[in-house]
């Protein structure tokens, strides 16, 4: 009996799979996600010409009208983009985020601003990046004490991303840091410190272990 429900669930499936084949899905999904960057762009600073905001995408802070997306980016689905004006009693007027031209933003991507991001073009990110100038709390024993969520955020300067720079899955960039161009950062690196133009770095936390000519 088994065998025989297994068999027909098969057949009703392998029927489904050519009446709504992989191709069409992604299709669709295309579709969709062209609604829903129509959507949420009223929402964002700009949007440039041809870039796509995967559904669903998160935003945060109450400052999305001071993030900028430009031209041929493409924001992958469960992104957050947290530009935090407000959080507290304390007050960012200033924050800001600035993805440039043709960047791939990828799936679960997080990038939190209490201060100033600025991404070049070419951009590509793996999955579970953390890009973030800013943290709860800092390191004294009164704040230890207070819930991490109740914590002021405290910035120790802005994040800045050059031009054409890859960012491996996993991959955490904390407050403070510059990158150069041409850069690769290696999955699960933790980049506290700059990195120049043109070398490969991995770690926690990451240093430079190949410079390319």
């Amino acid at each position: 009996m088994k065998k025989v429900l297994r068999l027909c669930v098969s057949v009703i499936i392998w029927i489904v799979s050519k009446l709504y084949s992989y191709s069409l899905s992604l299709r669709i999904k295309a579709c969709r996600d062209f609604l829903y960057t129509l959507w949420i762009k009223n929402y964002l600073g700009s949007v440039g010409e041809y870039s796509i905001i995967c559904k669903s995408c998160s935003l945060q802070g109450g400052g999305q009208k001071n993030i900028s997306i430009g031209d041929y980016t493409t924001i992958n689905k469960n992104t957050v983009l947290g530009c935090w004006t407000k959080y507290g009693n304390q007050e960012f007027p200033n924050a800001s985020i600035k993805i440039g031209n043709n960047c791939y933003i990828g799936e679960y991507n997080q990038i939190t601003a209490c201060n100033k991001i600025t991404i070049g073009d070419g951009l590509l990110t793996g999955h579970y990046v953390l890009i973030s100038d800013n943290s709860h709390g800092g390191l004294s024993e009164e704040e230890s004490i207070i819930v991490p969520h109740y914590r002021e955020l405290k910035s120790k300067g802005e994040v800045v991303i050059g031009n054409n720079v890859w960012i491996g899955d996993k991959v955490s960039v904390l407050a403070g840091v510059h990158i150069g161009n041409n850069v690769i950062v290696a999955a699960n690196a933790v980049v506290t410190k700059d990195v120049p133009d043109n070398c490969v770095v991995a770690g926690v936390p990451a240093r430079v272990v190949k410079q390319m000519n």
